[in-house]
């Protein structure tokens, strides 16, 4: 049974995020919709002393409708620099910093144009550590139109995705009739996140998944048992 899930483009992405990916056969990036700058398309939350914070990569913005797949980085500003401070200052004493420095840093220095690609990068380690092995397939390569939880239909079906795997808010706005009617099976996530050994005191959830990789290293069990899938 091919499960599909679909998504916007996400900056080292959280443990979530990467659950999905694990429950998926086809991961569609949803790059064809509008970027929104409150969303994490260009930033991820890290554990700071003072709770989380925001490590946000800059962009160019050409007008406030601009698509993700359209969303280029700003490279005039010097943000690697800052960024790769950020996490020295935050995660240079965690037990793995060390080990996966160095991949990390390559991928940020990497000087990307378009701001999906360096999303699609900041995925790799947590693909590998998480023996992650779903097909990925860009929404703006398919020959599919729509609006709304019509247009998510139509790439299941042109994908002939058996069923369709949304996160829990697609509960508020899925045609889950349209789904069906199609033979196409819709399923909700949810996660609680597993706890792990955090600095800076109280655990902190919904961070990226760099905290656990510097923290302890990245857990396929652990990762895993924090999901679950809901039949509609």
């Amino acid at each position: 049974m091919s499960i599909c899930v679909i998504s916007q483009p996400r900056f080292f992405p959280g443990l979530h995020y990467l659950h999905r990916m694990m429950n998926a056969d086809i991961f569609v990036i949803l790059d064809t919709v509008q970027f929104n700058p409150r969303h994490e398309e260009n930033r991820t939350k890290l554990k700071s002393p003072k709770g989380w914070s925001w490590l946000t990569v800059p962009i160019k913005k050409e007008s406030r409708s601009q698509l993700i797949r359209q969303t280029c980085i700003n490279n005039e500003i010097l943000w690697q620099r800052k960024a790769l401070g950020t996490l020295q200052s935050l995660y240079g004493r965690a037990d793995f910093y060390h080990q996966y420095t160095a991949e990390i840093t390559a991928i940020i220095e990497t000087p990307y144009q378009q701001l999906v690609q360096l999303d699609r990068r900041s995925w790799d380690p947590a693909l590998r550590l998480l023996n992650i092995g779903c097909r990925f397939i860009s929404a703006s390569e398919l020959p599919v139109t729509g609006q709304g939880s019509g247009y998510l239909l139509n790439i299941c079906s042109y994908l002939e995705a058996k069923s369709y795997l949304s996160g829990a808010f697609g509960r508020e706005y899925l045609d889950l009739k349209a789904f069906h009617s199609l033979g196409i099976n819709t399923l909700f996530h949810e996660y609680d996140y597993p706890s792990y050994s955090q600095r800076f005191g109280d655990f902190v959830p919904f961070l990226s998944y760099l905290d656990m990789l510097f923290n302890v290293g990245l857990n396929r069990d652990e990762v895993l048992s924090g999901g679950r899938i809901v039949n509609s």
